[in-house]
């Protein structure tokens, strides 16, 4: 088969979808009355980035049979996200959170309802996604810790992906995007051990990296990360309103993060990071450079209310990167 620009190809990502309740103002849940839905997941939020920098791109999941399931669908087909993978259960759920604006200073919390979802009971069919693999349609596998986490099934599912990937040379991106509602600190360092050797690029946040690994500065991170085994090009310390920076045998990159004046919602912030990192290296740039496009998208994304509606879309992104606009919304 004749080589192809690496823009030709699709980029995969895999995980549960869900639907987000989100209230329509502030105020703890038995308090709040109305609210409105959108699609989430980290997985799915990554999808609809990499499909508005107009990489293309293919979502691995399963669903329910149910209104919710088919409105996943719409919004994945709407933003030009492949769906062909998706698959529907007939016998369970799918899953839904809600999320949560109260406090002094009105952090947003999330409540799952998933632990009976489609994806957590019955995991996910591989195959088609391997046919994908070998005949060299899909390059580049990103998923989280979180698959692993919600199901037994959920969990064999993902390991045979990765295996699949690592046979026919296709790159494997991980974010462990911890999530103590759905298991405890032993499990997800546990979970970063089994998956580290897999992994060409491996994304955490500096407060998972002091969970799990006891420091995130980022030499001892990076000799942490290889004690496990990791042997890929390179961790990606997300640092918030620090930046983040790149850890390789090569040393250290900082790229700063981009000033946002308006600070909405972080949900999903994180996942459009990871977005423009695959997106950027995809379309052939240096590390750096997309390093600097995941600082972006994930800075838009804290803008809005819902899990990807500030993401840029290309367009939006290339005029920020030359400097003819700022964060503001």
């Amino acid at each position: 088969m004749a080589e192809r620009e690496p823009s030709d190809l699709r980029v995969l990502t895999f995980g549960e979808p869900l639907v987000v309740c989100v209230p329509n103002g502030a105020g703890r849940l038995h308090q709040v009355r109305r609210f409105h839905t959108g699609c989430a997941g980290a997985e799915l939020n990554t999808a609809v980035g990499l499909a508005r920098l107009e990489v293309p791109v293919a979502y691995l999941a399963k669903v329910g049979d149910d209104p919710f399931g088919e409105q996943i669908r719409r919004a994945l087909r709407e933003e030009g996200v492949d769906d062909r993978l998706v698959t529907a259960s007939h016998r369970c759920p799918t899953g839904i959170y809600f999320k949560q604006w109260a406090g002094l200073d009105g952090r947003t919390e999330v409540f799952y309802y998933r632990s009976q979802s489609a994806m957590a009971e019955e995991g996910f069919a591989t195959y088609p996604a391997e046919e994908w693999l070998a005949s060299g349609d899909i390059s580049w596998v990103h998923g989280t810790g979180i698959t692993w986490i919600i199901g037994e099934a959920a969990r064999a599912a993902s390991d045979a992906l990765v295996e699949a990937a690592g046979r026919c040379g296709a790159t494997f991106s991980f974010d462990i995007n911890v999530r103590l509602k759905l298991a405890p600190e032993d499990a997800w360092r546990a979970l970063l051990a089994e998956v580290a050797p897999k992994v060409t690029w491996l994304f955490l946040g500096d407060t998972e990296a002091e969970m799990l690994l006891g420091t995130a500065r980022a030499q001892e991170v990076w000799a942490s990360i290889r004690d496990l085994g990791f042997a890929g090009e390179g961790v990606i310390v997300k640092r918030g309103a620090e930046g983040a920076e790149w850890l390789s045998e090569g040393g250290v990159l900082h790229v700063p993060a981009w000033p946002v004046s308006n600070v909405v919602d972080t949900v999903g912030a994180g996942d459009g990071f990871d977005a423009g990192f695959i997106a950027g290296r995809m379309k052939g740039w240096t590390t750096e450079e997309a390093l600097r496009l995941a600082a972006l998208v994930g800075a838009c994304a804290v803008t809005a209310e819902g899990d990807y509606d500030g993401y840029p879309t290309w367009r939006e992104a290339m005029s920020y990167l030359e400097g003819q606009g700022g964060v503001e919304r």
